[in-house]
């Protein structure tokens, strides 16, 4: 059964290098694995150091990769809209609502929706392509609005269907009984959404939270942790990440390596029942081939 592993931490944590080095990780374990990024700043690919693109881009015969591209995902969206009314709906009607779907494209939330049917889709129909699939998201809130997407719209639906069946009702009370279109589509939609929540509530399915050894990326993990308690979204592991080597001797180092365990201990202290993984700074940038030194340590 499919595997699936969502990555998020504030911005600048190493999200991308991190969520790239498990990808490799699964394939030396032989396993077949999606890597995707949903940050509009992408760059698997330059972690990677193959160019991916927003196409499904082999990388090694086991590990593909595809970079998201929000922007094309909601114009698609929109274009999807728009085709299912022009089926259902009037010329004079449709006029407005064109005017609405173009409103639409730069509206907050749009992205956010349109990207989680791509992350469903991708899911859904790559189910038995794959054994893992891992999402290297954007910074924390992002990551937090797309885990937490399904119950909201779930609701919105729900919503939406109780009042078109009011008007469905009364047509037929007015002897108009026929298909609607509208509530068909309305409930399609819901039930993809509730079809996603089982899949990111799944067993198969964690979160995984990467941070610094640091106060602020400290605290942004404690509001993300208990966003997705709330949430009843559990978390698996807590990542520690860019943590300076214990035996450099300069004073300087010395103090902020202290600074640094201090923090760590913290983490193990209020979230011993996870699993923490710590990695240290590599004396080199990020590349292709430093990667599988942190793939070494996962």
């Amino acid at each position: 059964m499919l595997k699936v592993e969502f990555y998020g931490g504030k911005g600048g944590v190493g999200k991308t290098t991190l969520s790239s080095a498990r990808a490799h990780y699964y394939t030396k374990l032989g396993k077949k694995t999606l890597l995707v990024s949903t940050d509009p700043a992408h760059s698997i690919s330059d972690v990677l150091g193959i160019q991916v693109g927003s196409k499904l881009k082999s990388i090694t015969p086991l590990l593909d990769a595809i970079e998201i591209d929000p922007e094309e995902e909601a114009n698609l969206y929109i274009d999807q809209i728009r085709r299912d009314l022009n089926s259902i709906l009037s010329p004079v009607v449709l006029e407005d609502v064109n005017k609405q779907l173009r409103a639409a494209r730069v509206m907050p939330g749009t992205h956010e929706a349109s990207l989680f049917d791509k992350m469903i889709e991708l899911m859904d129909l790559h189910k038995d392509v794959y054994d893992v699939m891992i999402f290297d998201t954007a910074p924390t809130g992002h990551t937090l609005r797309l885990l937490t997407l399904p119950e909201l719209l779930i609701e919105w639906f729900e919503g939406l269907i109780k009042k078109r069946e009011k008007i469905v009702k009364l047509k037929a009370m007015l002897g108009l009984k026929e298909d609607d279109p509208i509530l068909a589509r309305l409930k399609i939609r819901r039930d993809t959404f509730l079809k996603a929540k089982d899949m990111i509530r799944s067993d198969n399915t964690s979160i995984h939270l990467v941070m610094n050894p640091e106060k602020m990326p400290l605290e942004e993990t404690k509001k993300a942790m208990k966003y997705l308690n709330d949430a009843h979204q559990p978390v698996a592991e807590i990542i520690i990440n860019k943590i300076l080597p214990p035996d450099i001797v300069e004073p300087f180092f010395k103090n902020k390596i202290k600074k640094e365990q201090e923090v760590i201990a913290e983490v193990k202290a209020i979230y011993s029942y996870l699993k923490i993984t710590e990695i240290y700074l590599l004396d080199q940038d990020m590349d292709a081939d430093s990667l599988f030194k942190i793939v070494e340590l996962l």
